[in-house]
């Protein structure tokens, strides 16, 4: 079941209402909330069910295992290694088999190893991280254990940021599901507002974007550079409102039963510094990669050289959880080298929001991240060095090819830019009455309009 879908259409207000007509009895209310979830996820294939309560149960169990155990650790450890083989067999099995199989076969060897057929269930990535970091949470000591099994299948189920985050801990998510809430007005209209917000983004401008895109990198090598560089600038836009836009989305839903999302995009390109982009792009997972990764490797407490191959492990890693495919991992990696000349030359933190002073900066973050997405959407290895030929050897006379998807760019960033001091920019217009509500039916007429063409799926359900 996707947000855009005209069954979601439907869902959200059933489960709204029933929700708060569940409000004086939690423990109802919850088993309501995990029934809507599971409902929420097997509409894809109801065989993924299996997988994540299979997660939910063992990650409960040894919860209150470390919890009363003198073997913590141990615990620990086999929630941990349950939950990445899992994740490893469904995603990444054949991607390392694949790159061993090659590796011999240069070798001379002729390695004949089984491969699994299998699809890769949605949202796995998302809801195995939400698993890890309860077990890291608890083996630490920063939380105690939940006995109570429904609101732990909740948290890690629920279904607004189930298949696409955003990745939440379970010191900010779980206690929400364990107090009785009561109805707000405001935070509902919030909410609702959000949800507008985020189908804007997603169905009038991402997916009008991503109609440029297949012809302007089908044969990129007989592109100019000039619109590699263009295609360049429309993927970064196509995948921010794509993702940024589920983000609205699964918050504003969220809000609509008054449980708090963290924010999972702050105006990525408004940023003035490379560090300072991945601090405000997809902030919930460089968070868990911060806490789970980065500080316990030494984090920047150590040499400037172990520091950087920290910051190097973390984006690593980054590209391999997007995908099992050497595409990301060579994103991942170019990634982590922008960052190393902070790590060795440095400079003052920008804080606060940018200023007109500061859009020069700003444009040059928006440019290296848009040519390392590149790397992103490539097919293959040899389509990334297809689209550098290009670069390098390409004219850079020629008018681009789609220079009209300026006409979806432009409005987006010029409206995050107004709305840069809250959340996202519907959440407080400084209009009268007639001027907001003109603005709400004129982007709902935009929604109605681009939804009569063919459904297209949010780019982040493939990890």
């Amino acid at each position: 079941m996707q947000f855009d879908s005209y069954i979601y259409a439907i869902f959200l207000p059933l489960v709204f209402l029933l929700y708060w007509a569940l409000a004086k009895r939690l423990k109802w209310q919850n088993a309501m909330l995990l029934a809507a979830s599971y409902t929420f996820y097997g509409w894809w294939d109801w065989r993924f069910l299996g997988l994540i309560i299979a997660t939910s149960l063992t990650t409960w169990a040894t919860g209150l295992a470390i919890d009363s155990s003198s073997h913590r650790k141990a615990w620990a450890a086999m929630s941990i290694v349950f939950n990445l083989g899992i994740l490893f067999a469904f995603k990444y099995f054949n991607f390392f088999n694949d790159a061993a199989t090659s590796l011999l076969s240069s070798l001379g060897m002729t390695p004949d190893w089984p491969t699994l057929n299998i699809i890769l269930p949605v949202g796995i990535s998302f809801y195995t991280f939400q698993a890890i970091s309860y077990t890291v949470d608890v083996l630490r000591k920063d939380i105690k254990p939940t006995r109570d099994l429904t609101a732990f299948m909740v948290y890690i189920a629920f279904f607004p940021q189930l298949v696409a985050g955003p990745i939440e801990r379970a010191r900010d998510l779980l206690p929400q599901f364990l107090k009785p809430k009561q109805f707000d007005y405001a935070t509902a209209v919030t909410g609702m507002r959000q949800i507008l917000w985020g189908l804007t983004k997603k169905i009038v401008i991402a997916d009008s974007l991503g109609g440029y895109l297949d012809t302007m990198l089908y044969t990129p090598a007989q592109e100019s550079a000039t619109t590699i560089v263009m295609a360049a600038f429309i993927f970064a836009m196509q995948i921010y409102a794509d993702f940024s836009g589920y983000s609205d989305i699964a918050i504003g839903s969220a809000r609509l039963l008054n449980i708090k999302l963290s924010a999972n995009f702050k105006y990525p390109f408004q940023s003035r510094s490379w560090n300072e982009l991945w601090t405000r792009w997809h902030v919930t997972l460089m968070t868990w990669l911060r806490t789970y990764v980065f500080y316990p490797l030494g984090g920047s407490r150590c040499s400037r050289w172990r520091t950087a191959l920290n910051v190097m492990t973390v984006f690593f890693l980054s590209g391999l959880w997007h995908g099992a495919a050497w595409t990301y991992v060579l994103w991942g990696t170019v990634c982590g080298l922008l960052m190393l000349p902070r790590v060795f030359i440095a400079r003052p933190k920008h804080e606060g929001i940018a200023s007109w002073r500061d859009l020069p900066r700003c444009f040059l973050q928006f440019a290296l991240f848009g040519l390392a997405m590149l790397i992103f959407r490539a097919h293959s290895l040899t389509h990334v060095g297809e689209m550098c030929h290009a670069l390098v050897h390409g004219s850079w006379t020629t008018l681009p090819l789609g220079i009209t998807a300026l006409a979806y760019m432009l409005p987006l960033a010029v409206a995050d830019w107004m709305g840069r001091r809250h959340e996202f920019p519907l959440q407080h217009l400084p209009l009268p009455t007639w001027a907001r509500w003109a603005i709400y039916w004129t982007l709902l007429a935009l929604i109605a309009y681009y939804s009569t063409g063919q459904q297209v799926s949010y780019i982040y359900f493939q990890f």
